[in-house]
C-alpha cells in the first residue's frame, strides 16, 4: 500500500510568515519595519480573512484609511448574500425588498449580484411574507418600516458619536486604534441590541394595551383610526437668529437640551412624539396630564438660567390620526399655530383644552388668563385662547 499522508494543521507562526510573504509580494508592506510592520500584517490578515481583495487593501493604504477599512468591515460584516440570492431564497419581488432596505437604511446596489448582505438581511426579507400573512398590505407596512428606519439611524448617529468623535479628534486613526474601536463598538452594538429588544418589546406591549382599551371602549367594537388627542408643541424663541451667532455644534446642543427637558417631563400617559429641530411635540389622551407636563417644561426651562433661548408652548385638543409613530390632523396643526402666539416662557392653550381640563380638575390647579382670540390660516373661525401657569 502506498504510504498514507495525513493533512496536518499549519502552525500559526508559519501561517503568519506565509501571509507576510504574500503581502510583501503584493507591495502592501513597503517601508514598514518593527511594530508598524507587525500591526500592518495583523490588519491585512484580518481583512483577507474577511474576503477583502489586495486591490482594495492597496487602495486603502494609498488613501491612508486602512484602519478605517478594518473598522467598517468589523462593524458591517457581509455573509455572501446578494439581492439576487435573497430574492431566490425568499421568493420576494426584488423591488419590494429594495424598498424595505432603503426604508431601513440598508444599501441597495445597482448590481443585484453584489454580495453585500448578511444573514440578518435575508431574515428581514423573509419577514415580509409574515407581515402579509397578518393581513397587512405593502402600502400599510412601508410607512411603519420607514419610521423604524428613521429611529434606527437616529440611534446609530447617537451611539456612533461616542466613538466617532474620539476617532476624529486625533485625525486619521492608526490601524491598532481602529482595531480597538472596532472591537469595542461591535461589543457595544451587540449589548445594546439586547437592551433595545427589551425596550421595543415593553413599549410595544404598552401600545397594544392602549389599543386594547380603545377597542373595548369603542361602541363599534373595533379600534378607530381617528381618536381624541391632546397635542403640545414647544419651540425655542429666536432659534434661527441664534444660529447666526453661535456654531452649529452649540446650536445642536441647545436643541438637545430641549429634547432632554421634554423627555424628563413626559411620563405616561404623556409621550414625546417627535423632535423637529428647534421644537418638540408631546401628545396624550389626557389633557390634564399634558398641561401639567407643559407647565413643568416651561418652569424647568426657565429655572436653568444659563443663557439658553426662551421656550414658548402651545396646546390644542381634537381628533387626530396616529400613523407610523407620528400624529396628524387638526389638533397638530392648531397646536403648532397656537405656539407662535405664546410669549417667551409662556404656555398658551385653546378654549377646548381649558374646558376639558376644568371639567376634570376644576379651576384651582392652574392660573388662567384669557388671551385675545386669534384667527389662524387654514382653521375656521377665531380661536379663544388662555395663557396658563401653575398655582
Amino acid at each position: 500500500m502506498p504510504p498514507r499522508h495525513t493533512s496536518l494543521p499549519i502552525p500559526r507562526r508559519l501561517r503568519s510568515a506565509m501571509a507576510e510573504t504574500e503581502f510583501e509580494r503584493e507591495g502592501l508592506l513597503d517601508g514598514l519595519t518593527g511594530q508598524a510592520r507587525r500591526t500592518r500584517v495583523d490588519v491585512l490578515t484580518a481583512l483577507a480573512a474577511d474576503g477583502v481583495s489586495t486591490t482594495t487593501m492597496r487602495d486603502a493604504i494609498d488613501r491612508d484609511r486602512l484602519g478605517l477599512l478594518l473598522l467598517e468591515r468589523t462593524l458591517n460584516p457581509e455573509d455572501g448574500w446578494s439581492m439576487t440570492s435573497i430574492c431566490e431564497h425568499t421568493g420576494q419581488d426584488p423591488e419590494i425588498i429594495a424598498k424595505w432596505f432603503r426604508a431601513l437604511g440598508r444599501p441597495v446596489s445597482t448590481d443585484p449580484d453584489e454580495e453585500i448582505y448578511t444573514d440578518e438581511d435575508a431574515e428581514i426579507a423573509e419577514r415580509i411574507e409574515g407581515y402579509r400573512a397578518l393581513g397587512f398590505s405593502d402600502d400599510e407596512m412601508l410607512p411603519v418600516v420607514r419610521a423604524i428606519g428613521r429611529g434606527v439611524l437616529n440611534m446609530a448617529d447617537a451611539l456612533g458619536s461616542l466613538i466617532g468623535e474620539a476617532l476624529l479628534a486625533a485625525g486619521e486613526p492608526e490601524p491598532e486604534t481602529a482595531l480597538r474601536y472596532a472591537i469595542e463598538a461591535r461589543r457595544f452594538a451587540e449589548h445594546d441590541a439586547l437592551h433595545l429588544t427589551h425596550l421595543v418589546a415593553v413599549a410595544l406591549a404598552d401600545r397594544i394595551r392602549s389599543h386594547a382599551v380603545a377597542i373595548e371602549e369603542s361602541s363599534a367594537g373595533r379600534l378607530q383610526g381617528a381618536q381624541e388627542v391632546s397635542v403640545c408643541f414647544a419651540d425655542l424663541v429666536g432659534f434661527t437668529d441664534l444660529g447666526e451667532n453661535i456654531s452649529a455644534a452649540e446650536l445642536s446642543e441647545v436643541a438637545e437640551q430641549l429634547a432632554e427637558c421634554a423627555t424628563e417631563v413626559a411620563s405616561r400617559p404623556v409621550r414625546l412624539a417627535k423632535t423637529i429641530g428647534d421644537a418638540v411635540m408631546l401628545v396624550s389622551s389626557d389633557p390634564v396630564a399634558l398641561l401639567r407636563a407643559a407647565v413643568d417644561l416651561a418652569g424647568r426651562w426657565a429655572r436653568a438660567d444659563d443663557g439658553r433661548p426662551d421656550v414658548r408652548i402651545g396646546l390644542a385638543i381634537g381628533t387626530g390620526v396616529p400613523h407610523a409613530g407620528d400624529w396628524f390632523g387638526p389638533p397638530v396643526n392648531l397646536a403648532s399655530r397656537v405656539t407662535t402666539t405664546a410669549r417667551p416662557g409662556q404656555v398658551v392653550v385653546t378654549a377646548a383644552v381649558h374646558d376639558a381640563v376644568v371639567e376634570q380638575v376644576g379651576e384651582a390647579e392652574f392660573r388662567w388668563r384669557v388671551a385675545a382670540p386669534r384667527r389662524f390660516k387654514g382653521i375656521r373661525g377665531a380661536q379663544r385662547l388662555y395663557r396658563v401657569t401653575g398655582m
